[in-house]
């Protein structure tokens, strides 16, 4: 009777962890981080800003902002980009043509994408990737 009830007692604290992993791992995925990214043209005066799910999926510029202001001539054209929000664990990669232009984190939000911050110079992102892991 003993050695049954001991058997019980293992059935029922397995059962237990497997409802509780079942559970966690819902949670996990609805709760996942999101980053606020946007772009601006300073020549122009355009700004467009976006959110997205900091998931480590490769975003295309111009699907996130063909249709924003800052893609309103049929190309997407930026002298800057700027996280707006993260979390405190955010890297964001952005590349155009496969070359990095720029990486983010909670320390580094700015970007100019130029590369020369004292002037604006509008870089054509019809080719660019972002790419944000939390």
């Amino acid at each position: 009777m003993l050695f049954y009830f001991i058997k019980m007692k293992s059935a029922i604290a397995t059962s237990l962890l497997f409802v509780a992993t079942a559970i966690a791992v819902p949670l996990e995925a609805r709760t996942a981080a999101t980053v606020g990214f946007a772009l601006s043209n300073d020549q122009s005066g355009a700004y467009s800003g976006v959110t997205f799910p900091a998931d480590g999926a490769d975003r295309t510029i111009p699907s996130l902002f063909g249709s924003a202001s800052v893609g309103s001539s049929g190309h997407v054209l930026a002298s800057s980009a700027q996280l707006t929000q993260f979390p405190g664990t955010i890297s964001c990669t952005l590349k155009n043509n496969g070359a990095v232009l720029a990486t983010f984190t909670s320390q580094k939000t700015y970007a100019a994408l130029g590369g020369n911050p004292a002037k604006a110079i509008v870089v054509n992102l019809d080719h660019g990737v972002i790419n944000c892991r939390a």
